[in-house]
């Protein structure tokens, strides 16, 4: 198995209904057969975390924004902090499903939260470490919710208007558009496709920085 020089940290990201979860799993599944690889989310990734998960997904309680968006930024913070930066230390790729953008998109764009202190907040709980890389599902906002409909049970974030999600997912181009840390995918692409163009876009990063340790 090869082995890093220092720990990667790789955020998925997208719609709902973009495919970035079945994403994240895939290149789990391929990495973790030849890198060091640890699989999480956002939110979820702790204990805490899949408690708080529960709260903002179900909103048996309304939330007020400016809540909601608190709500994620302790599960980010209590991510980072035990699991996250721990594990970078430890020279692992980290194959995260959602992170800081996610925030941004949903809470900024599609809540109307000051971008710009959603982001001063973020930096605060990742203790500053941005994701190396970024992979971004572009997906249209219909054929997104065509697929969210499939599904048995739905989240609170998955029921809400096409106009917010319409919303997000500008957000989302917004923030892409000209970050050279994001690679762009067209989530419409079938599954094998789109895990292929991910799987060579880590590899070649990889290879780029000259990262894998050959000692």
């Amino acid at each position: 198995m090869r082995q890093l020089k220092k720990g990667i940290l790789i955020a998925i990201e997208g719609i709902d209904g973009s495919g970035k979860s079945t994403l994240a799993k895939n290149l789990h599944h391929y990495f973790v057969q030849q890198l060091p690889t640890l699989l999480t989310k956002e939110p979820g990734g702790t204990q805490l975390g899949q408690q708080l998960r529960t709260i903002v997904q179900q909103q048996t309680i309304p939330l007020q924004p400016e809540a909601e968006y608190l709500l994620f930024a302790a599960d980010r913070a209590q991510h980072f902090t035990n699991v996250i930066i721990p594990q970078l230390k430890k020279n692992m790729l980290i194959i995260s499903d959602r992170m800081a953008d996610s925030s941004v998109a949903y809470q900024g764009y599609g809540r109307g939260l000051n971008v710009t202190m959603i982001q001063t907040i973020n930096g605060w709980a990742m203790h500053n470490r941005k994701p190396d890389l970024i992979i971004y599902l572009k997906i249209p906002v219909t054929i997104a919710l065509e697929r969210i409909k499939k599904r048995k049970e739905l989240t609170a974030f998955e029921q809400e208007t096409i106009d917010f999600i319409q919303r997000v997912a500008d957000g989302f181009d917004t923030l892409y558009k000209d970050k050279k840390n994001a690679i762009i995918i067209d989530g419409i692409q079938t599954e094998q496709f789109i895990t292929e163009q991910a799987k060579q876009a880590i590899e070649t990063w990889i290879n780029n920085q000259q990262l894998i340790n050959t000692q």
